[in-house]
This record gives C-alpha cells, sequence and structure tokens, in this order.
C-alpha cells in the first residue's frame, strides 16, 4: 500500500457544523460542506464534532455528486424532453461511473421523466405538422438518439402526406421568391424541395405545375433587359451587345 492510499484511510474529516434542511442536510467540514440525504444523516448517525472515516467521505462525496447530476437532469427535463442518449451525454460531462448513470437514467425513467416512446411519437406530430419530410424526420430522430427501432415502429411514410407537404411548400416558397423569372422560381423551388428530403420526381411534378402571372413576367424581363443594357452597352455594340444581353438574360431563367 503506498503512502498516499495510508494517508487516505487513516485520514478523518471532522463534523463542525450540521444545518438540517427539508429534504437536503449541509454537513460542514473544516474547509468544505457536503450535501447528504436524511437517510444518510440517521442510517450513519452524523453529528457535530463527530468524525468521518475517509471511506465514508468518498461515499457521502459520490453520493453528493449523483445528486447534484440528477438535479441537473431534472432541470433540463423542466424546460423540454429530452431522449435517454441525450441525458447520457449530459451526464457523461460530469466525471460520474457507468453505474451511477445507469441509476440516474432508471431513476427518471420511474419518475416518467424520460420517455423514448412519447419523446418519439411527439416529435413525430410535430414535424410532421412543420410539414418536414420523412427523410427530414428520420434523420431528426437519429440526431436525438432514438433507437432505430422505435423508429421503424412510428414513422411510417405516407405518400399522400408527403405530396401534400409539397404541394404547401412549392405555393410557399413561390410566394417568397421576389424578382425571378418563372424558370428561375421553379429551379429555386425545386432545389429547396430536394435539399429538404423530399422526392424529386415528386418533387418536379409539383414545380412543373406551378403558374405563375405572366404579366409580371414580362414586366421583371423588362426590367432586366434595362438592367444589362446598361451593363454592357458601355463595352459593347451591334451584335456582340445583343449577344451579352441576351445570355445575361437566360442565366437568369428567361425564356430564349
Amino acid at each position: 500500500m503506498t503512502e498516499k492510499e495510508t494517508e487516505r484511510i487513516e485520514k478523518e474529516y471532522p463534523i463542525k457544523r450540521i444545518i438540517i434542511g427539508n429534504e437536503q442536510i449541509k454537513v460542514y467540514l473544516d474547509d468544505e460542506n457536503i450535501s447528504v440525504s436524511l437517510e444518510d444523516y440517521y442510517h450513519h448517525d452524523l453529528k457535530n464534532k463527530k468524525k468521518l472515516e475517509a471511506d465514508l467521505y468518498q461515499e457521502l462525496k459520490q453520493k453528493e455528486k449523483v445528486g447534484k447530476a440528477f438535479q441537473s437532469c431534472l432541470r433540463k427535463l423542466s424546460l423540454k424532453d429530452h431522449t435517454e442518449k441525450q441525458i447520457r451525454d449530459h451526464l457523461l460531462k460530469r466525471d460520474l461511473n457507468k453505474e451511477d448513470i445507469d441509476q440516474i437514467i432508471d431513476k427518471l425513467k420511474n419518475y416518467d421523466l424520460l420517455n423514448d416512446d412519447k419523446y418519439c411519437q411527439n416529435k413525430i406530430i410535430y414535424y410532421d405538422n412543420e410539414n418536414l419530410s420523412f427523410r427530414q424526420i428520420r434523420q431528426k430522430l437519429n440526431k436525438d438518439g432514438i433507437k432505430e427501432e422505435l423508429i421503424e415502429q412510428y414513422l411510417i411514410r405516407n405518400e399522400q402526406r408527403e405530396a401534400e407537404k409539397i404541394a404547401y411548400l412549392v405555393e410557399k416558397y413561390a410566394r417568397s421568391i421576389r424578382n425571378r423569372s418563372l424558370n428561375s422560381t421553379k429551379s429555386a423551388i425545386l432545389s429547396k424541395l430536394v435539399n429538404s428530403g423530399f422526392a424529386f420526381s415528386e418533387s418536379k411534378d409539383a414545380v412543373d405545375r406551378l403558374q405563375l402571372d405572366g404579366q409580371n413576367e414580362l414586366e421583371l424581363l423588362q426590367k432586366e433587359y434595362l438592367k444589362a443594357l446598361s451593363k454592357y452597352q458601355k463595352k459593347y455594340e451591334g451584335y456582340e451587345l445583343k449577344q451579352r444581353i441576351i445570355s445575361g438574360l437566360l442565366q437568369k431563367g428567361f425564356n430564349y
């Protein structure tokens, strides 16, 4: 046995003061205090001037650490729901061993404060109402740490619902895009839909059905033509000027 280990075993910690609260008791030592439960207070017969042996001191310190970690989980869960993985990741940052973490997780589950089944079902409903694609919802649940078997159980692909979301988003994106040609608008919307996880063919069919105000298209073309004319006529003229303007307008999505 090393000298340091011998010193740890032989060291004692005299209790200087005890303050009894409703649920926790503060035990004051020379230069620190420990929060202990009522159960440990009575079980170990803690009182003023009693000396804690090193093993008991370490045990109470570890229980305090676990208790504080549990309280931190309660605070997180009071703000919003979390998955078991998210809480485990949180606890791993608090220098706890696997046994302590499992103990806290089990306690939270027993109180029904940690329930991946409910979390998965509620998030699917929420994400669906937000018009996220099937693929987006799956990705978010995976990122949250929901197990694959739960996702398979509760997330069912509905082709009709996907089509409804696409139709809604096409109209929404079309209203938000300004001063762009019809082709450019359609291209931007299609890109948004595909990047959001919707199927290309279904998205393209919905975008192809989009109709915008032809008068606005013509007014925009005239506006962009004047801008291109002002830009290129300083350097070009005749046929070269015409080709430069046409090329610039084609790049903006206008039909030849």
